[in-house]
């Protein structure tokens, strides 16, 4: 998509850093794994536009949706592969998602009752996958550990509309020690489903997300769910990821303001020294959220820029006296790379106080993008 003349701010996409990450994590993974891309929420801002047709050139055969919005677009940029859905679903998004072939996840008992009677009602056998709570996320899924665990887990089984062909479970954190504790139960306890089920090998398994499947290879199983892998943010392989989202505005204006003035609503803050401050056209109905208020930076003639004011709807300030040659009209990146210098998720994170993909989401999904060509 191509980033509009008087956009105030544009995302750019760089289709090689997908690809990039999908080979290099397949290398790391091996040849009995499989790759299930996720792609919800808009690939994660990124675009299913843009990243969809990658992952069908790298030959990646299954996805990993959330809504039907997203199944939609994944088919609409021509993937004819397998989608799967990573969450419950309600009873009205299950049946729409029939015509997009999606395989559902079953949230529970209960859940498998609704999932059932859509399937019934459409006259379809459903594909789905039975959701355990091995790992103690507490979520969605089955818990074994109850008297009536696996009776439930039976019920499902049994249920003549529903094709069990994955049992699957998330890991709560990002720790090692947690994943290999919850790999382990995982194992167990889908080894004494597939004795219940009679199943041999036909019901693959599946619980390990980025991170585990990048340090934990016994959280591996039979698939790995990526998301935040494919797009380059994590260190889980020591940064041979490349990120692939760049968040760039121009400067609009600059002005000079003397020690003591104070800047932004509320005069949020005081200025100690005399400055120059640059208007930079983005606010939180943009998506940079109030939390980067005062802690977060941007980069300008490959430099940083702190934000100085309280972040508006539509503007924020950057102090700029540092950057004696910065002009209105200079691009200002807000994430990613200028220069040397990167804007990165931990940088992020650090000022938001949350992971980044709570910003970089919403900026992929508000902000025109447009697709880049990095170095391969």
């Amino acid at each position: 998509m191509t980033t509009p003349v008087s956009a105030a701010g544009w995302v750019e996409i760089d289709e090689s850093a997908i690809a990039h990450n999908v080979r290099t994590i397949r290398a790391e993974l091996g040849e009995n794994v499989e790759f299930c891309a996720v792609v919800k929420a808009d690939a994660y801002g990124h675009g299913i536009d843009i990243v969809a047709p990658v992952l069908a050139a790298q030959g990646v055969t299954i996805v990993g949706v959330a809504s039907n919005d997203d199944a939609a677009a994944v088919r609409r940029a021509g993937f004819t592969g397998r989608l799967m859905r990573v969450r419950p679903g309600g009873r009205d998004e299950i049946g729409d998602g029939i015509r997009f072939g999606v395989e559902e996840w079953i949230g529970g008992a209960a859940h498998a009752g609704i999932v059932g009677a859509v399937a019934a009602a459409q006259g379809v056998r459903m594909r789905v996958h039975l959701s355990l709570n091995s790992t103690g996320l507490g979520r969605d899924g089955i818990d074994l550990g109850e008297a009536t665990g696996m009776d439930a887990v039976t019920g499902v089984l049994a249920d003549p509309n529903l094709d069990v062909v994955g049992l699957c479970s998330h890991f709560p954190c990002e720790d090692i020690a947690d994943v290999v504790e919850g790999a382990s139960r995982f194992d167990a306890e889908t080894r004494a489903v597939c004795v219940r089920a009679g199943a041999g090998d036909r019901i693959v398994r599946h619980c390990a997300t980025t991170f585990a499947a990048l340090r934990v290879p016994a959280s591996r199983f039979d698939l790995v769910r990526i998301g935040a892998g494919l797009y380059g943010d994590t260190d889980a392989v020591g940064g041979v990821l490349r990120p692939a989202m760049r968040v760039a505005s121009r400067i609009a204006a600059i002005n000079p303001y003397r020690r003591g003035s104070t800047v932004g609503y509320e005069r949020w803050h005081r200025l100690d020294h005399d400055a120059r401050l640059a208007v930079i056209p983005l606010g939180y109905a943009d998506g940079i959220h109030r939390s980067l208020s005062g802690t977060g930076e941007v980069l300008v003639r490959g430099r940083r820029a702190p934000i100085v004011d309280r972040i508006a709807m539509n503007s924020f300030l950057v102090d700029v006296t540092r950057i004696d040659d910065a002009v209105a009209g200079d691009e200002a990146v807000l994430f990613g790379r200028q220069g040397d210098q990167t804007i990165a998720s931990a940088d992020v994170e650090g000022a938001h106080g949350h992971i980044a993909a709570d910003l970089y989401v919403a900026w992929g999904r508000l902000l025109p993008r447009r697709r880049v060509v990095g170095d391969g």
